[in-house]
């Protein structure tokens, strides 16, 4: 069937990609037909399921460079970070591959009856992802999910579609037809479709917290489990004992990862007042560093942001901050001829909480640095605010970091690094960041239903009362 499409841009040069097809609510039934058929026989062998996924991480490895430059141009990201999210992908269809994991658990046994608690898959589950990082952040999703025995039906961000198009494709010369398939639209049609029709048991979603609000409504008409990673406001909090060098380099190499268009980036940074000019002066000599232009191009270690709208959205912040009597310590040209949505690493200092540009997440190429006075007052003002997704301390002095850490509510905090995300380890937010974790154990824990088999022998007598109602009997 010829489906309508819509053009997808470059937006370093702003010409057209590719096209995608515009699918809606018709297309999406369909697609859980097929996942809802496919389901029984992709949950049976376990053992297929590994060997499934190792082959398809081992495709992806072998295409990771022609599928990294599809990305590139997309998303505008510089090719090697694009190459790198199909390794990363690879990675984590690999590890979900061999993760242990129990699926029948016996609990002890009772005088008169047995208990078990087994863990099925959670059935068709539709992975709703964003432009930043299409790719990582459908596998994170995927990996598991078609671990534990799902079938997945993929929704991809509308201006970043074709890198997703291109994995679906490739991993389904290795999977049963049905079990993995992708849906793509401009608009939010198959987003709706996907929350709201009942053959869909599951939604894993990651973007902004509006959006993601929308999509959980959506879901609890027909009691869906949800996932949701939403939006971040990540501090990185100084204390007065950091290096300065070291310090500078590193939250430079979160705040402006994929021109600072990532959820768990360093996006404010607290420092003592009589450190933030030695702190200002070794960022704006990162940032001085980068180079930008087309993301294919060689020499190019920054690419644009990815569209208009956002690259108008932090232009704005910045310029009210100004206004309010921030200043631009760094940056704040476009850095390339090139036509597209170029934003240099723009470094603002003078900074104070309750400007937009700090209380709100910008996602985009600009970074606050606020000076404080007193570090109880910025850890109250903190926990105070809606967002709760990442955070990190940096200090020499680890006891203390550790005790500043204790106190942040947040779901990740690091300690003199940010951004790093573990495989084995719980990601996701506290707050208005998100609901549920994804990576580990706790990520396939969250497309397993648990289900309770409790057994007495046929042959004993049965009893002439009802047992009291108790704890260990009915409730």
């Amino acid at each position: 069937m010829a489906h309508e499409t819509y053009d997808v841009h470059d937006p370093a040069t702003l010409e057209m990609v590719g096209r995608a097809p515009v699918h809606g609510e018709d297309e999406v039934r369909r697609a859980v037909a097929a996942a809802r058929a496919a389901a029984p026989g992709w949950a049976a062998d376990r053992e297929a399921r590994r060997a499934a996924l190792r082959a398809c991480a081992g495709l992806v490895r072998a295409h990771e460079d022609e599928l990294g430059r599809l990305l590139s141009l997309e998303q505008g990201k510089v090719l090697a970070e694009a190459v790198g999210e199909f390794r990363v992908g690879a990675g984590l269809l690999e590890h979900y591959a061999g993760l242990a994991w129990d699926e029948v658990e016996r609990l002890p046994d009772r005088a008169d009856r047995t208990v078990e608690v087994q863990y099925r898959p959670v059935g068709v589950v539709g992975t709703i992802t964003p432009w930043n990082f299409p790719v990582s952040l459908l596998c994170v999703k995927l990996a598991p999910a078609l671990a534990a025995g799902c079938t997945v039906i993929a929704k991809p961000s509308a201006s970043t579609p074709l890198s997703t198009m291109a994995l679906v494709e490739l991993m389904n010369r290795v999977l049963p037809a049905g079990v993995l398939q992708c849906r793509t639209s401009p608009g939010r049609a198959v987003n709706v479709a996907l929350s709201s029709l009942p053959g869909v048991r599951k939604i894993s979603f990651t973007g902004s917290t509006e959006v993601g609000t929308a999509v959980a409504a959506q879901a609890a008409a027909t009691v869906k489990r949800v996932t949701l990673e939403l939006g971040g406001n990540d501090p990185a909090v100084v204390l007065p004992d950091a290096d300065v060098e070291t310090t500078a380099q590193a939250i430079v190499a979160s705040a402006f990862r994929n021109a600072g268009q990532v959820c768990m980036a360093v996006k404010r940074v607290y420092v003592p007042r009589g450190l933030r000019d030695a702190l200002i002066e070794a960022m704006a000599a990162a940032v001085s560093r980068h180079r930008l232009g087309h993301g294919v191009a060689a020499g190019s270690t920054m690419g644009p942001m990815h569209s208009a709208a956002q690259h108008a959205i932090v232009r704005s912040l910045v310029d009210g901050a100004v206004a309010a009597g921030a200043r631009i310590a760094a940056g704040g040209g476009r850095g390339c001829d090139l036509p597209g949505h170029f934003l240099e690493p723009t470094l603002v200092t003078d900074a104070e909480p309750g400007m937009d540009l700090v209380d709100g997440e910008q996602f985009g190429n600009a970074l606050p640095v606020v000076a404080y006075d007193g570090l109880d007052a910025v850890l109250d003002g903190l926990n105070g605010q809606e967002f709760g997704l990442g955070a990190s301390v940096w200090s020499p002095d680890l006891d203390r970091a550790h005790a500043v850490a204790a106190r942040i509510e947040a779901g990740t905090v690091w300690i003199n690094q940010h951004t790093q995300v573990e495989p084995d380890a719980p990601f996701g937010g506290w707050k208005s960041s998100g609901l549920g974790r994804e990576r580990g154990r706790w990520g396939l824990a969250e497309y397993l239903e648990p289900r309770t088999v409790n057994a007495r022998p046929h042959h004993l007598p049965t009893p002439r009362q009802a047992a009291p109602v108790s704890e260990g009997t009915l409730r």
